[in-house]
């Protein structure tokens, strides 16, 4: 299985299953190779450019960032057909009228927008508004075949609330917008061509194309093999298994939704050889997958936005978030441990597995590029930097090894299935300027916050309750932990703030929230993409990669309350940590019902109690949850289990 999900048939048969059960928007298949040689080049064309750009410099900041939008417009409307029924081997008249709307528009906002903005006082011209009415069309029609509908419609929804302010009732309403002015604002610096495209342009697009190289050149076979051969015969060895190499894989992609296709076409067929059920093998590979978004030294896109919206270094925002993955990590192990002990699944014969160390002497070499980019973080250089010297630093060792030398064509390969990644992030972000500019021009921002503030009746914990609700149903619509995080970091954040959160503590805390659009229904990419690779029902992986996840809505409170996210404190950080790890095991008896042996439904009730007093910040707080956690696992040792040994004693003979 995992040669076969390694192989081109391979990919094809799941993308073809991934897009019939709905978690992804199938790509064309390319039947004619013109039309796949174009995209290839320009594929190639648009990282050769940006790589340079992130060593040397750009022309212009304008030509920067509307290249980018540019270059991914382009791309969208040759790789993804409107429809399901679109011909998949050549371009409709729909599909190259778009692309050169979207050629139109880079061109003018590049050559003659800048130069004219100075002579007419920012005012924009006839020319300027049709170039940016185009534009707007252009990017709500790449944002629509990259994640849907939802997005681009919430746009819509925004730019009438603009244009008819007047007839908003009560605190909503406000002057109104005319159209003129609201195309001339969305077309400018502040919206489509502002920081989030920037920010996407400068980091996030070569992280992506660093993670597809490092995943395809070898670093895969590091990040799977070596678990496996270690973890693989423990009891649910595979489902551990599939925990850890999703937290390694995470370190290089990023991305939740590729996690789960690169691990989950090994780990899904492992667990449900062992004896896990379908549905719980996705749901399992599903959750872990999530970790990627938030375990270092890459993280996700969103990582990179709050540091452009908080002008906290990217470096400081890694380094505070190493606990927080690594707990999250032990805890989803610790569930997988529970589950698998309740239902005796144990492991796979260790004699399938190679030796660790001998992958390991293969491999290793695919933790340079990682630490390359590590080491010039922590000298002080920039992130465009570090991906500047690190991705050629792949090539290079996986040429120095004659099991991951490859010819030119498949790094062309490589690097183009890179660019075509970017392509789900990039194609939002005109979707989200739209969606930043609009919330900005009308103060929108401004009344929500006070929203939030009023019906938390001043006290931050309802306020985390009322984002962990937002974030719940936004995800409900949005399978992007990037577009949610910007939309309720502008919406939500500032009311966290002025009830007392420390803003790197609320910043994180939302973007932890929003990793679980990835698992809630209807709209969840991951649990759907695991359940097409398992072959189970989407629906019923999905609610339990959900319950499986929980635990994500317990662990950012430590950031709050805890300090967890606050090194100045060494003691403080110290037993948070400590609390958190209890808390971790407390609630994974209480979800699985099973610790040291069957949970009655009482001990479940006071494991849950436990693991969240746990998270309470005071000494006695956590004496209580420690104690309580003590006093069901004692009673498992001590009553509960011996009990059961004599019945079993008793009834065979």
């Amino acid at each position: 299985m995992a040669e076969f999900a390694r192989s081109s048939a391979g990919r094809a048969w799941l993308f073809e299953k991934l897009a019939r059960s709905g978690a992804i928007q199938a790509p064309r298949t390319f039947d004619s190779p013109w039309l796949r040689g174009i995209a290839t080049a320009i594929s190639l064309t648009f990282v050769t450019l940006y790589w340079y750009f992130a060593g040397w410099g750009y022309f212009t900041p304008e030509s920067f960032i509307a290249l980018f939008l540019g270059f991914t417009f382009v791309l969208i409307f040759l790789c993804y057909g409107a429809s399901s029924r679109s011909p998949s081997g050549r371009l409709t008249f729909i599909d190259a009228l778009l692309i050169l709307g979207a050629i139109g528009a880079t061109y003018h906002y590049t050559f003659y927008f800048p130069v004219r903005f100075v002579d007419r006082f920012g005012e924009p011209e006839w020319h300027d508004i049709i170039a940016g009415g185009v534009l707007v069309v252009v990017a709500l029609e790449a944002g629509r075949r990259v994640i849907g509908g939802f997005l681009p419609g919430l746009c819509v929804v925004l730019i009438s609330y603009a244009l008819f302010g007047p007839y908003f009732p009560g605190m909503f309403r406000h002057p109104g917008i005319s159209l003129w002015d609201v195309i001339g604002w969305l077309y400018s610096s502040e919206a489509m061509y502002g920081s989030i495209t920037r920010v996407f342009a400068s980091f996030v697009f070569l992280f992506v194309v660093l993670g597809t190289t490092l995943e395809q050149s070898g670093g895969r076979n590091l990040f799977i093999d070596v678990p496996l051969s270690l973890l693989g015969w423990l009891k649910g060895g595979p489902a551990k298994v599939a925990v850890v190499a999703s937290a390694l894989f995470g370190m290089i992609s990023g991305a939740a939704a590729a996690n789960v296709v690169s691990t989950g076409t090994l780990t899904i067929p492992l667990m449900k050889r062992a004896g896990f059920p379908p549905h719980v093998a996705a749901a399992f590979e599903a959750t872990a997958s999530t970790i990627g978004i938030t375990m270092p030294p890459l993280m996700g896109a969103a990582i990179f936005i709050m540091a452009d919206f908080t002008g906290i270094p990217y470096l400081e925002i890694v380094k505070v978030s190493v606990i927080p993955a690594l707990l999250f990590v032990v805890s989803l192990l610790m569930i997988a441990d529970a589950y698998a002990r309740r239902h005796d699944i144990k492991g796979l014969p260790r004699s399938e597995f190679g030796d660790p160390w001998a992958l390991m002497k293969i491999y290793w070499p695919f933790l340079i590029p990682i630490g390359l980019v590590v080491g010039l973080l922590v000298a002080g250089r920039s992130p465009d930097a570090a991906v500047f010297y690190a991705l050629p630093s792949v090539v290079i060792v996986s040429m120095l090894y004659k099991q991951t030398r490859m010819p030119v064509r498949t790094w062309i390969g490589i690097f183009d299935l890179g660019v075509r990644r970017s392509l789900t992030i990039g194609g939002i972000a005109g979707c989200l300027g739209i969606i930043v500019g609009i919330v900005i021009k009308t103060g929108l921002a401004i009344k929500l916050s006070h929203i939030v503030i009023d019906y938390s009746m001043g006290y931050l914990l309802v306020a985390v309750l009322l984002t962990a609700l937002a974030t719940f149903f936004l995800g409900m619509g949005v399978s992007s932990v990037t577009a949610d995080y910007i939309l309720l970091s502008v919406l939500i954040a500032p009311a966290l703030i002025q009830l007392g959160a420390p803003i790197m503590a609320a910043h994180l805390l939302i973007i932890w929230y929003t990793q679980t659009s990835n698992l809630t229904p209807p709209v969840c990419t991951v649990a759907f993409a695991g359940a097409a690779i398992a072959d189970a029902h989407p629906w019923r992986t999905g609610f339990l990669a959900f319950r499986f996840g929980l635990f994500i809505y317990l662990l950012p409170l430590a950031f709050l309350f805890g300090g967890l996210v606050d090194f100045s404190d060494p003691v403080l950080l110290s037993r948070t940590t400590v609390a958190v790890f209890i808390a971790a095991y407390a609630f994974s008896g209480a979800l699985i019902g099973y610790r040291a042996g069957m949970l009655a439904t009482w001990q479940r009730v006071v494991l849950l109690v436990a693991s969240c007093a746990l998270f309470y910040p005071s000494w006695t707080a956590i004496g209580i949850g420690t104690a309580l956690t003590a006093i069901v696992i004692g009673y498992q040792l001590l009553v509960a289990r011996p009990v059961a040994a004599t019945v079993r004693h008793a009834a065979r003979e």
